[in-house]
């Protein structure tokens, strides 16, 4: 049964007999509605108190004290305790007033019920018009004509009415589980712990980048909050944790290691391992942010205060910190995998980065929404856009003695020729990331011969054959690189490159 909250009437008089003055009354009940207006927003202060918000990856807990047995729109899933005593939640049809998504379901009722009564006329004026006798022709005619305009009436009635259930539909089950409002089984005096499973109330990260400025830029944490679980959190305290609620942990039995006959093949078994978490951020609560108090407690923790969360399904952002880092732009190509020209920002964070997940925007001007970061020799960067003024070709060397013999040892040469064209008005500044065979084999060695431009032109071979070309590019011209390289083995042992 739901419980509603009926005031006292309020004796004329007072609480002891009548007063003696005419005025007495309207004192008396001001005195009472102060105190009753007192008590209720203690109550709910008292409730907001006393409530609590954990969001996981995989679910979520609430603990508040509820207003008799509603609960709300709940997944079915849901789990409630009271006293850490199992409490069923079952579906009832009645809905408190006052309680949003209770006030939309009842207006599809209503929407519903309307269609369906005209539904019934339409059919009333089917069996009607059936039943008419055909004895005076004009009046049969006159009757044909008003039922038909309010067949039409109704039809259209209908069909708006129809609409008005779908969308609406749609729109509430955007906001919640399900249309059944859920119920505690049994009264509860004390807090209730609800558990919510996942997918219904979730966030994420991702940060936004300022590059107005030419040597430096502007970055902003942002976490987004969304719920459509069909119950409003309204918590005092709020504990957001970037792991799951539930998680299995299977023992480590030792296993010996077996020599075995080199003849007999070896099985690997391939096991899952577990996703590495981003570096830790130190967020720093910025003035203007969403919620002032918003803390860090460890990796990927968050404590946020007095948090108000609607069941409506739309996105809530948060601005953890805001600072300003030092930054340099850019120009990068892959040419052995992709000959577009990318503008890139780099810089060396202040600050750990938790998601590589950005928004890119110059001022107020924004250039792309779903950009992906990466630390590269130590910097961070972020692709921004594709330069169409810089063309690129690649294309393999022609030499003619590509190889020789020296004992039993092949040696094989080979290499390639990038060339840039720029054809805007001013030079560039172009680092060209290109590659070098790496040897698996001891028996194989790979050299760099030599890398020759005809322009400005600095290189660096690092790790895993990875060779990096800063190259500088004048205006309506063309810049051209040559990589040598050779690799050494045996004739007998021949390689592929």
């Amino acid at each position: 049964m739901i419980e509603r909250f009926s005031p006292s009437p309020v004796v004329e008089g007072g609480f002891c007999g009548r007063p003696k003055h005419g005025g007495g009354k309207m004192i008396v009940k001001g005195v009472v509605m102060r105190e009753l207006s007192l008590l209720v927003s203690v109550a709910a202060v008292v409730s907001l108190h006393a409530s609590q918000f954990e969001l996981y990856r995989d679910g979520a807990l609430y603990t508040f004290k509820p207003s008799g047995s509603f609960v709300g729109f709940v997944p079915k899933e849901s789990r409630a305790e009271c006293r850490q005593e199992s409490v069923s939640l079952v579906p009832m049809p009645e809905c408190p007033a006052g309680v949003r998504l209770c006030e939309e379901r009842e207006r599809i009722e209503r929407y519903a019920l309307d269609s369906a009564e005209a539904q019934r006329q339409m059919h009333y004026i089917e069996v009607l018009m059936k039943r008419v006798k055909v004895e005076e022709p004009k009046r049969v005619l006159e009757l044909s004509e008003a039922a038909a305009a309010r067949y039409a009436e109704l039809q259209k009635r209908k069909r708006s009415d129809d609409m008005q259930v779908k969308w609406r539909k749609e729109a509430f089950l955007k906001q919640a589980a399900s249309m059944d409002p859920l119920h505690l089984s049994r009264r509860c005096d004390d807090e209730v712990k609800l558990t919510i499973p996942g997918r219904f109330i979730t966030f994420d990260m991702h940060y936004e980048a300022d590059i107005a400025e030419k040597d430096a830029i502007t970055i902003v944490q942002h976490l987004g909050l969304s719920n459509r679980s069909g119950i409003d959190i309204t918590a005092r305290e709020a504990m957001l944790y970037y792991r799951p609620m539930h998680s299995y942990l299977r023992p480590i039995r030792f296993q010996p290691w077996v020599l075995r006959d080199r003849s007999r093949p070896q099985v690997r078994t391939l096991q899952k391992g577990a996703v590495p978490m981003a570096a830790d951020a130190v967020p720093v609560p910025e003035e203007g942010a969403a919620y002032e108090g918003v803390q860090r407690q460890k990796a990927r923790n968050y404590r946020i205060r007095g948090l108000k969360l609607p069941s409506s399904g739309e996105r809530i952002d948060i601005a953890l910190q805001k600072w300003r880092n030092g930054a340099e732009r850019g120009e990068v190509v892959h040419p052995y995998r992709d000959r577009r020209v990318y503008r890139v920002v780099r810089f060396r964070p202040d600050r750990p980065i938790e998601t590589n997940r950005w928004r890119i925007r110059s001022g107020e001007k924004v250039i792309a929404t779903n950009v992906a970061g990466e630390f590269v020799d130590g910097r961070y960067t972020l692709f921004l856009s594709v330069d169409e003024d810089l063309v690129v070709e690649r294309e393999r060397m022609i030499l003619k003695e590509r190889e020789s013999f020296f004992g039993g040892t092949l040696r094989k040469k080979d290499g390639y020729i990038v060339r840039v064209v720029n054809q805007s008005d001013e030079a560039k500044e172009l680092s060209v990331v290109e590659r070098i065979p790496v040897a698996t084999r001891s028996d194989v060695e790979v050299k760099l011969l030599e890398v020759t431009s005809n322009r400005s032109m600095k290189y660096r071979l690092h790790e895993k054959g990875r060779l990096t070309i800063d190259l500088t590019v004048p205006p309506r011209a063309q810049a051209e690189v040559r990589v040598l390289f050779e690799v050494s083995f045996d004739k007998e042992k021949p390689v592929v490159f």
